[in-house]
């Protein structure tokens, strides 16, 4: 059995009728602690509420898991796809102590990550952003922290193939001034990954308002943006280290610029003659 965040608060919500008193304590603090909840033993939560080990196994069992073990290892993975990676790091070595930094095992976490994304691939959602930024007036990017820099990159990639890009940056102006001039001719592409950081949120819903497209790159279908976003672009960013893992977003991000060039091959080859031009004559 698997339990999305969003609907744990439901699931006990529909079993609070069959629960007994010292369920329901128990229902309680589980709501309140979610994200604290892979990291506590049946012991600290016994000791903590004051009520018997048997009682969390049967509200457990109640919820639909075989007891607290499979309940915990269910809650476990379910973060894992939604907290900030530090969190991530500290989920994976809580009670052991793996070799996670090792380049073997990094290696092995990156080709995992885009393994998925081919096998996963949304050759649907992928043609849709092609045209989408191929028709654009101008297309902005945006990013917090390490995304920033994804940011940063497509739109480097757009510019160099021809197209208008502007990425926003969180230094100075703040991201609803320099996102001011979108409209419907334009596009924001956004990268959003666990943490997921509320002033990308908040760009993508500006640009909905001024009737712009959003493109999202994000990690699952129920990431805050996808909400304010037109097409959404499903990459796996699980990393064994303290940070987002960004090797399938890149690939991503090549693939797109590259079908995007040859969708708009003349374009492209009179920004590169110009470049070569400009080379030729410094």
């Amino acid at each position: 059995m698997k339990t999305e965040i969003k609907s744990f608060e439901e699931l006990i919500n529909s079993k609070l009728n069959k629960l007994s008193k010292n369920e329901k304590l128990i229902a309680n603090y589980f709501l309140e602690n979610y994200n604290n909840l892979a990291f506590l033993s049946i012991h600290e939560i016994s000791d903590k509420l004051s009520v018997g080990k048997s009682s969390i196994v049967r509200f457990t069992k109640k919820l639909g898991y075989d007891g607290f073990h499979s309940f915990k290892k269910d809650i476990k993975n379910q973060l894992k796809s939604s907290i900030a990676p530090l969190e991530k790091f500290r989920l994976a070595i809580n009670g052991s102590h793996p070799e996670l930094t090792s380049v073997t095992e990094i290696a092995k976490n990156e080709v995992h990550n885009i393994n998925v994304l081919l096998n996963n691939f949304d050759n649907k959602s992928f043609k849709k952003a092609v045209n989408l930024i191929s028709n654009s007036t101008l297309i902005y990017t945006t990013g917090f922290n390490l995304s920033s820099f994804m940011a940063g990159i497509m739109s480097y990639l757009l510019q160099r193939i021809g197209l208008k890009s502007f990425p926003t940056n969180l230094g100075g102006r703040s991201l609803d001034e320099q996102l001011i001039n979108i409209n419907s001719n334009d596009t924001l592409i956004a990268f959003s990954l666990p943490p997921y950081s509320n002033e990308t949120i908040k760009a993508a819903e500006f640009a909905k308002r001024q009737n712009a497209k959003v493109i999202s790159f994000t990690n699952s279908k129920t990431a805050p943006i996808v909400s304010y976003s037109d097409i959404v672009l499903i990459v796996k960013s699980d990393s064994t280290i303290f940070t987002n893992s960004f090797s399938a977003t890149l690939v991503l991000t090549y693939s797109l610029v590259n079908e995007v060039a040859l969708h708009n091959k003349e374009r492209f080859k009179q920004t590169v003659q110009k470049k070569l031009s400009q080379s030729t004559t410094s």
